[in-house]
């Protein structure tokens, strides 16, 4: 994997996020990161060997050698608290795909941050889209731009995200799963529930041994994120 380039100065614009979004127990809320570096647990059949975290967050699919890789793009992850995550993780660890028993999630961690955002450009040449976000393709199944170095726009962006945060009453980050209540995401969430699944009922169907290699491993987060912010349970 390629390291991150070393004319960005990580360390200082990290604390300039810090300053937009606080800190919790000293640790970043959002985490500017080196796409390359971030990596999740690599799911495994129950009885082989685990890998440990060796799959990328972001990942943009296959080399050419058959591993799957990221992109080489600067990328923001976002913090989810234990109270939000903890206490089912054990329950929701395990997965039966046609008789056989995955670890997709791993051991519990202490901490755990999602992916959230990458940072790039769409100049209508790489992809029909421009700006900062593709809209032509599926999540996680899209061109992920041109490279662009953590700037003044990003900060915008989140400024923009913690302030709409903070404006919304569902946004409890530190409320034990059990006793949140969040009215105003209830409807969304409902909706977007029914939606996925009538979805993956579809693709269910079709997945043969790769896809279904990629579907276990897919960065997406144990947890649904409403338009406000907030990450509600599976």
């Amino acid at each position: 994997m390629s390291p991150a380039p070393t004319n960005v100065n990580q360390a200082v614009f990290q604390e300039r996020i810090n300053q937009i979004t606080g800190t919790r127990d000293s640790r970043p809320l959002i985490l500017l990161a080196w796409a390359p570096d971030e990596l999740r647990w690599t799911p495994h059949k129950l009885g082989d060997e685990p890998v440990g975290y060796t799959f990328p967050i972001f990942c943009t699919g296959k080399d050419e050698s058959g591993q799957f890789k990221a992109p080489e793009r600067w990328v923001l992850l976002e913090r989810i608290e234990p109270e939000q995550y903890a206490a089912d993780w054990e329950g929701k660890r395990y997965a039966n795909w046609h008789g056989t028993v995955y670890d997709v999630k791993g051991p519990c961690p202490s901490e755990k941050y999602v992916e959230l955002r990458c940072h790039s450009y769409h100049d209508g040449v790489c992809c029909p889209c421009f700006g900062d976000s593709c809209e032509c393709g599926e999540a996680y199944n899209h061109c992920w731009g041109k490279y662009v170095e953590p700037d003044e726009h990003l900060l915008d962006w989140i400024r923009k995200t913690a302030w709409e945060a903070r404006q919304d009453s569902d946004v409890q980050p530190t409320t034990e799963m059990k006793d949140f209540q969040a009215p105003n995401a209830q409807q969304e969430l409902a909706q977007q529930v029914l939606a996925e699944h009538e979805s993956r009922s579809e693709r269910f169907k079709d997945l043969d041994k790769e896809t279904m290699d990629y579907w276990v491993k897919q960065p997406h987060s144990t947890s649904r994120r409403t338009a406000g912010g907030i990450y509600l349970p599976d």
